[in-house]
């Protein structure tokens, strides 16, 4: 049996990973970052980054709560780069 790499690719996980701030730019720590049906989640560092592989196809809609700011919803269809997410407070 051959593999090529495209057939390699296929048999990783997609890894999402970037970075949740607030409007003043300042880490967002704690944060809970998932999708439905929550089989993968994350929460923040002190320094706001987070990181999820998953098996789901893309696109994927990421949900990131924080108590003390205004819950988010973002598509992610590529994961070449890292997110950086931007939450409103509250």
């Amino acid at each position: 049996m051959i593999l090529s790499y495209n057939n390699m690719q296929q048999l990783l996980p997609s890894i999402i990973e970037g970075q949740v701030i607030c409007n003043a730019d300042i880490p967002v720590g704690g944060a809970h970052v998932y999708f439905v049906p929550r089989l993968e989640e994350s929460i923040t560092t002190d320094e706001g980054a987070f990181k999820i592989a998953t098996w789901m196809p893309l696109p994927i809609t990421l949900i990131i709560c924080h108590k003390n700011y205004q819950s988010c919803k973002l598509t992610v269809s590529n994961t070449a780069q890292k997110l950086v997410i931007k939450l409103k407070e509250k």
